[in-house]
């Protein structure tokens, strides 16, 4: 089973503490150096915390355009994958992309959709 990277699994525990930007830098690091298809996987979660990170900046509209280009990466790994719940992670970005189309507010999505990264089985690459 392939193992999840040190800079993803940094990247997760930032995520999930609402440190959008530090996250975004971990994924990105993990995006780069990582040649082979989980590469593309490591774009999703780069684009899912820089939505989340516009969002912190009150700008939903290039939020809807990060989340959606994660929406579209992450549905081609199944869930779930690397040991994080793809699933999950496809239906919260449903979810915003639709909760941003009703016009709602930067902070309310904030505030009614914090996510975390789920995951369901991993191990540390050494």
């Amino acid at each position: 089973m392939k193992q999840l990277c040190e800079d993803v699994i940094q990247g997760i525990q930032d995520f999930n503490q609402g440190k959008y930007y530090a996250a975004h830098e971990y994924f990105e690091d993990a995006w780069r150096d990582t040649p082979d298809d989980s590469r593309e996987f490591y774009r999703a979660l780069l684009h899912l915390s820089g939505g989340y990170y516009r969002l912190t900046q009150d700008r939903p509209g290039a939020s809807r355009k990060f989340f959606a280009r994660a929406l579209a990466w992450t549905k081609h790994f199944s869930s779930p994958h690397l040991g994080i719940d793809t699933a999950a992670i496809i239906a919260q970005l449903q979810i915003l992309i639709d909760a941003i189309d009703s016009g709602k507010s930067s902070r309310t999505l904030l505030n009614e959709h914090a996510f975390q990264i789920p995951l369901i089985n991993h191990t540390r690459s050494s």
